[in-house]
């Protein structure tokens, strides 16, 4: 099944390790260091922080940068959820060790979104998507239903967290595996075009990065459109406004 939808890209912003000295090297490679830091952020209070993965913080801190008082909703989007948490906690209960609650306490799928309604004191109606690779797409097709609903402006962050080496040999050659983050802020309007169809059959899914970091990139060095093909999925962007790169 093929089709297609509008809406208008209001702003967007990512984060992946070695962003704290600025996203130079990425933007003009696609590479990103596995050494280097991840960004600190001194949005999200110190106690807090301490509790999340690195996945989880750099997830607040973007949909921190891009919401705005007329933000309503929040599609939250993430390939392997909480996976570094299950990873750990099935671990302990393997070695008959005890489980850490905070561990368990943050071990769903919609325990970022939640925080920031915490943090943010705000009661923004929340959609929690996974979908493998085609998690970016879901939430885009997310946020756009909520738009046609009654939502005037949506907030969509995809993020994964490290996946841990155990699970390494059951992934592609090329997939990507490091902590990373992007968000998008849309709005009902036009000038932000998604196409979403069949994967080709004749083409290799491109993993290297994780679909919205990689449209991020793209949109971000200035193309105006920006194609992917996914293992189930084929995802073309097109962008003909303005957006506000935070």
């Amino acid at each position: 099944m093929s089709y297609h939808f509008s809406c208008e890209l209001v702003a967007a912003t990512a984060q992946t390790l070695g962003f704290a000295a600025g996203c130079a090297d990425f933007l003009s490679t696609g590479h990103v260091n596995p050494l280097l830091p991840a960004p600190k952020s001194n949005r999200i209070p110190m106690m807090m922080a301490r509790r999340l993965t690195t996945g989880e913080r750099m997830a607040l801190d973007c949909a921190l940068q891009l919401l705005g008082d007329k933000t309503q909703a929040l599609v939250y989007s993430s390939h392997h959820s909480e996976l570094e948490r299950n990873h750990r906690i099935l671990t302990a209960l393997a070695q008959q060790r005890d489980v850490s609650p905070t561990d368990f306490t943050l071990s769903v799928n919609n325990s970022a979104p939640g925080n920031l309604t915490i943090m943010t004191k705000r009661p923004l109606t929340v959609s929690a998507v996974s979908a493998s690779h085609e998690s970016f797409s879901a939430a885009l097709t997310e946020a756009y239903l909520m738009l046609q609903d009654q939502y005037e402006e949506v907030l969509v962050v995809d993020c994964d967290g490290a996946v841990p080496e155990f699970y390494h040999p059951h992934l592609a050659a090329n997939e990507f595996t490091l902590p990373f983050a992007s968000a998008y802020l849309l709005r009902r309007g036009s000038g932000f075009e998604v196409s979403i169809g069949p994967a080709n059959p004749d083409m290799e899914p491109d993993l290297n990065l994780p679909a919205s970091l990689a449209a991020w990139r793209a949109l971000r060095n200035g193309a105006r459109e920006f194609t992917l093909n996914l293992p189930r999925q084929h995802l073309h962007l097109k962008l003909t406004t303005a957006v506000n790169w935070a």
